[in-house]
């Protein structure tokens, strides 16, 4: 056999560098031996994620204070206000991947995000309209916050601005699509953990003091 020399070789296209597994034939020898690459990668891609445990999930809001405004009415008609004030809001997100072939591509996330919304038992969590995300991502931006107010004659009300924020914790299950330049596509099932930062929609409370105000004169903001 050490008689035989040297074959030729074949250099070959190992495409996007990605083994996916070994094959060959073989009997009392082996005959053929080749190493299965993945074409070289046009995108990547996860896709049809869920979020099993959404619905059960209970999730921890913070509540924080915007805005706090006390109004007089010393008038015996109806005083209208409008109360305005505006927050700078940072939403985050983040898918995990397990996989080291998952994250060595720049992966688009196609899915719905995670957010807090306020029902009548308390928070509780919905999934947005699908967007296309990062794997990781952070949105900041100014909100500006408007209310109107009605003060009844006679009467001193307290109102706060108030707004959830609540970190989001929640394992995914989902589909990786990976598409080749030669438009062949390989997929399959994945897993791992989503966080995000949210928030709910700000709300004004009002609180009416039990106190009648005798003097008809002005009105007294702060």
């Amino acid at each position: 056999m050490t008689d035989w020399g040297l074959k030729t070789e074949y250099p070959i296209d190992v495409g996007s560098g990605i083994c996916m597994g070994i094959a060959g034939r073989a009997g009392s020898d082996i005959d053929s031996l080749c190493f299965i690459f993945i074409n070289t990668v046009k995108s990547t891609k996860l896709t049809n994620v869920q979020y099993p445990t959404l619905h059960s999930v209970i999730p921890n809001v913070a509540v924080e204070e915007i805005k706090s405004v006390t109004y007089q009415n010393k008038s015996s008609q109806i005083q209208e206000y409008k109360i305005e004030t505006s927050k700078t809001i940072t939403k985050k997100s983040s898918w995990s991947v397990t996989n080291k072939m998952e994250a060595s591509f720049n992966m688009e996330v196609k899915a719905g995000v995670p957010e807090v919304v306020e029902v009548t038992a308390g928070f509780s969590l919905t999934v947005g309209s699908e967007s296309s995300y990062g794997l990781e991502n952070t949105e900041e931006r100014s909100e500006l916050f408007s209310f109107p107010i009605k003060v009844p004659p006679g009467k001193t009300v307290d109102v706060d601005i108030t707004i959830g924020r609540a970190t989001v914790d929640l394992p995914y299950n989902g589909t990786v699509q990976i598409t080749c330049y030669n438009d062949s596509v390989l997929e399959f099932k994945t897993s791992g953990t989503y966080k995000g930062l949210s928030y709910t929609d700000a709300k004004m409370v009002v609180n009416e003091s039990a106190k009648s105000l005798k003097d008809p004169q002005g009105l007294f903001v702060i």
